[in-house]
């Protein structure tokens, strides 16, 4: 398997990983009712970002390499958000993190550093920038991914807020 290959597999799986831990999805189900509603949303939104733009990003690398400064954006994004999580930084919720959650984002953390490696390894070796000149994406895809996002946005904020 190529390194860029590589690169798009450890995008994809950082996206699955981070789409478990969706508030009031199947792993976190912790409330932060003392953060107003504009740090949770701008939040999901950052989260949000990550997550479809590593599929985005996953998709180009795969079918045309490259872009590995982009994969090592991405990298630093999901180190910064878990260790954040994981040091008791930020976001701060009154229960504890399950055992699921702190495996969950581990992995992210290992997944995180070893997207930075990649990336970087892409980019020093000359393969930073796609063959092809990059892919657009059709018009349609994005108008789904603009609703999908809104939707996961307010999901997530919403449960981060009231859960039970």
């Amino acid at each position: 398997m190529t390194l860029t290959r590589i690169l798009a597999v450890l995008l994809f799986l950082s996206a699955a990983n981070l789409a478990l831990m969706i508030p009031g999805g199947f792993v976190e189900n912790r409330v932060f009712p003392g953060y107003p509603v504009a740090i949770l949303v701008a939040f999901n939104i950052f989260l949000t970002g990550l997550g479809l733009g590593s599929l985005m990003l996953g998709v180009r690398v795969w079918r045309s390499g490259g872009a590995g400064g982009w994969g090592a954006l991405a990298g630093l994004g999901y180190l910064a958000v878990y260790l954040l999580d994981l040091a008791h930084i930020f976001p701060v919720a009154e229960a504890q993190m399950s055992s699921l959650l702190i495996t969950l984002e581990e992995i992210g953390t290992l997944l995180g550093l070893m997207l930075v490696a990649a990336g970087l390894r892409v980019e020093v070796l000359g393969k930073g920038s796609a063959q092809d000149g990059g892919m657009a994406l059709p018009r349609g895809l994005l108008v789904c991914m603009a609703i999908l996002s809104v939707i996961i946005i307010l999901f997530a904020t919403w449960s981060a807020m009231h859960l039970a």
